[in-house]
């Protein structure tokens, strides 16, 4: 290889599509990358951990952030979940307005993964399956780009692609989608649930899912929500998992509702959005 080229993968259509065509054209000569969050659901990790079987590229870098020396600083033991880890590290949770999960589960370890070329004179060249047409924020960026994260090139192949041609060409390829778009009936795969989760998608959220954000409640020993967000709740009440979850389940009370927001935003700056390391 001239460069070094990194694909980002995350489990979901784009970055599915994406790490085919980097097979079709690039071969094996490629490292693809998964930022395993510790809030991912088994059934993207076991997807990811077999795409190379399906697509027959190599085998993905499944890679977790480690929190063990930023805890030790503070003398707390590290639960080895790195989702967990990082709010303990944080004392609280991530929401819409205090969104550093991106960075510290996602982009921090991708970024540790590449400090292993820091002494490769060949330049590192980031593939990222990000399309136009997914929202507003990714429609303003081209297909070239200097990252300064990661101080690299990034190349975004899939750009102005449809979501038609994103499966089409899955179809093409023999390479089945995420399973979770079926049998899970999500149109997004990332953190299940994700930060910026409808009313519809806590609904449907498995029980494994909720009892694992009350555990973490429990562990961080604060809520996930800031007071009264809730529709009917007294202004200063402070929510717990149990109460949105129980919430999730109405019929009324509002059609749109952002499990962690501090304020409805309309087109927020997501991981998603800004950087495709999700879907």
């Amino acid at each position: 290889m001239n460069e070094i080229r990194i694909c980002s993968v995350s489990g979901g259509k784009d970055s599915t599509a994406l790490y085919c065509l980097m097979v079709e054209t690039y071969g094996h000569d490629f490292i693809p990358v998964f930022a395993d969050t510790g809030n991912e659901h088994p059934v993207t990790v076991n997807y990811v951990r077999n795409l190379h079987i399906m697509a027959g590229g190599p085998p993905v870098n499944i890679i977790q952030a480690d929190f063990r020396e930023k805890l030790k600083d503070r003398g707390i033991e590290p639960t080895g979940n790195p989702f967990m880890d990082m709010m303990l590290w944080k004392k609280r949770a991530p929401s819409t307005k205090a969104q550093f999960c991106t960075e510290w589960v996602k982009l921090w370890p991708i970024s540790r993964f590449l400090w292993q070329f820091a002494n490769d004179l060949r330049p590192i060249v980031m593939f990222v399956g990000i399309r136009a047409g997914e929202s507003v924020n990714r429609s303003k960026r081209m297909p070239f780009a200097w990252n300064s994260y990661f101080s690299c090139l990034e190349v975004l192949p899939l750009l102005y692609e449809t979501e038609a041609d994103i499966f089409q060409y899955l179809k093409e390829k023999g390479v089945p989608p995420n399973p979770l778009y079926t049998i899970g009936g999500v149109n997004r795969v990332g953190c299940y649930p994700c930060i910026h989760a409808n009313k519809h998608q806590l609904r449907t959220l498995e029980q494994w899912a909720w009892d694992k954000l009350e555990q973490w409640e429990n562990k961080l020993g604060r809520s996930w929500f800031p007071a009264g967000i809730l529709p009917g709740r007294p202004p200063g009440e402070i929510p717990r998992i149990s109460d949105v979850r129980e919430w999730s389940k109405t019929l009324r009370g509002g059609s749109k509702y952002d499990l962690f927001a501090e304020t409805d935003q309309k087109d927020v700056p997501s991981c998603m959005g800004t950087w495709g390391i999700c879907e």
